[in-house]
């Protein structure tokens, strides 16, 4: 196991400091506010759903809105999978200080799997492998499909307490498809997170990242420093029912 995670990392750190000798960076800012929803059907499965207000901080514009729904399967305490769909507004172009901006719209079928390694009582290691395939708007309002992204993310999860868990990760983010020419590589984050849950049905978390995206050009690159706070709500559908 020890072999592995050491693997995992190893990936993580020479796939995203490959770009990180390039030029043309441009630094942004944003605040990311996320609402996340997860109705519990059953003791296997469960919908989630999120509204995420996506914000360039200086000066304050809208970057992106999000909305993500998916039905999530769990297998075991280690193993569990989703299904999904996100549709994402995204304000273009990327440059807070355009003001005259448009908007163009994102459908994202996507698959998911997750991987759960309890290290100690505390200590857990969470393996998210991801997969997007992306659908762009066009000019007549139709869409087309562009690319397909894999995602891989690792995190570290410690749990101080029973309502405080303190998170660390690595997340990378690779473009596949005939129309990726320049930009193979499409973002690294990178951060960690504070999530407090007073209660098993709310809770609020407070964290930071950074996004370091290469954009289709190649040499062209975001460097983004983002703050996200996440209002947790978690329903019992199930319980709920069969008190009603």
């Amino acid at each position: 196991m020890f072999k592995y995670i050491v693997l995992s990392i190893l990936f993580l750190f020479l796939a995203s400091s490959e770009v990180c000798a390039q030029k043309n960076i441009e630094n942004q800012q944003l605040l990311w506010l996320r609402y996340n929803l997860r109705l519990k059907l059953s003791d296997s499965y469960q919908i989630t759903q999120e509204f995420d207000e996506r914000n360039f901080v200086s000066p304050w514009r809208q970057h992106q809105f999000l909305a993500r729904t998916r039905l999530e399967r769990t297998f075991n305490n280690r193993w569990k999978a989703a299904v999904g769909l996100t549709i994402i507004e995204q304000s273009l172009p990327a440059n807070p200080e355009v003001k005259n901006y448009h908007n163009i719209t994102e459908l994202t079928p996507q698959f998911e799997v997750y991987n759960k390694q309890a290290l100690t009582n505390k200590l857990a290691l969470e393996h998210r492998y991801w997969t997007d395939f992306r659908f762009f708007e066009q000019p007549d309002g139709s869409f087309e499909f562009n690319n397909l992204r894999a995602r891989y993310r690792l995190e570290l999860q410690y749990n101080v307490v029973e309502t405080v868990t303190l998170k660390v990760f690595d997340e990378i983010f690779l473009n596949v498809g005939s129309k990726i020419v320049n930009n193979v590589f499409d973002q690294n984050r990178v951060g960690g997170s504070v999530q407090y849950m007073p209660t098993k049905a709310m809770g609020l978390e407070l964290g930071y990242f950074n996004s370091f995206q290469q954009r289709p050009t190649g040499v062209d690159f975001y460097n983004r420093n983002i703050f996200r706070f996440t209002i947790h709500h978690n329903v019992n559908f199930k319980k709920s029912k069969l008190h009603a």
